[in-house]
């Protein structure tokens, strides 16, 4: 009993000093606390000549090889970005080639735009 009542004061308490801090908040003279977010960071801009090269370049060949051949490759991309674009690309080729699933997208650091990035077979 004694554990209940103690628990009821307790709860009652807290409840009291939310609310009231609540309806302080509301009263037109209190003060506001405004979060401030910080700016959000730049992000670089994708070149979109350079992405199209990279789409011909890299993701042209791996599809064409693996309608052919029915076995997985890797394409290699330098940015997180431009693998999750060519994802989508991918995703979206889908619906008309099924082969299409066998390409996997990875961001390596060896792969440049300018460079000539290697589709590698898989195991």
């Amino acid at each position: 009993m004694r554990q209940t009542a103690r628990r009821h004061r307790t709860l009652k308490a807290a409840v009291r000093r939310r609310w009231s801090r609540f309806i302080a908040s509301a009263r037109p003279g209190a003060r506001r606390r405004l979060r401030t977010l910080p700016p959000p960071l730049p992000t670089p801009e994708i070149d979109p000549v350079a992405l199209t090269m990279l789409a011909v370049n890299r993701l042209g060949p791996a599809t064409l090889r693996t309608a052919t051949s029915g076995r997985a490759l890797t394409v290699g991309v330098p940015d997180p970005r431009v693998a999750r674009i060519f994802r989508a690309a991918l995703l979206e080729m889908q619906k008309t080639r099924r082969t299409d699933r066998l390409v996997e997208i990875v961001v390596s650091e060896d792969s440049r735009p300018g460079g000539g990035g290697r589709n590698a077979a898989e195991a």
